[in-house]
């Protein structure tokens, strides 16, 4: 029997405020089949308030096993939340890649500064975004271990 249909979904939080994007990434998850757990939020301090409140009181939910950042978000942007995360003790350890439309080199340089696990632009095609999230979705889901 598939490993993939007998085990626990993978959860992955995406902090995108573009709605279409998240049900891009949706269907591409669906398309790839694998199997996940997809929350969205639109906000980055909402992001941070839900990952504290779960962090301290387990009857909210499980943390996310990775997180799919976007840089350029309301109340809070990308870089922001990215560095409060890595500075809490307990949120610290979930990996976080940043999904965005930024190329910019001084961007990309941060992120991996506070911490960021990877950082992928997000494609331009449609085909692009199938193939690219397939291809971080075998890599985080089948190949590395995390710790949450």
């Amino acid at each position: 029997m598939d490993k993939q249909l007998t085990s626990k979904p993978f959860r992955i939080w995406i902090a995108d405020d573009d709605f279409e994007d998240f049900q891009l990434i949706k269907k591409t998850f669906q398309e790839n089949k694998q199997n996940v757990q997809l929350s969205h939020v639109e906000d980055g301090q909402y992001l941070i308030d839900i990952l504290k409140a779960q962090s301290k009181n387990t009857k909210f939910g499980e943390l996310p096993n990775l997180i799919l950042l976007d840089l350029n978000m309301p109340r809070k942007e990308g870089l922001e939340v990215l560095k409060e995360i890595k500075e809490n003790k307990i949120l610290c350890k979930i990996p976080i890649i940043i999904f965005t439309t930024s190329k910019t080199p001084r961007d990309i340089e941060k992120a991996y500064e506070l911490g960021a696990s990877c950082y992928v632009s997000k494609p331009q095609t449609e085909e692009e975004w199938v193939n690219t999230l397939g291809n971080l979705g075998r890599f985080w889901i089948e190949c590395v271990k995390v710790a949450v």
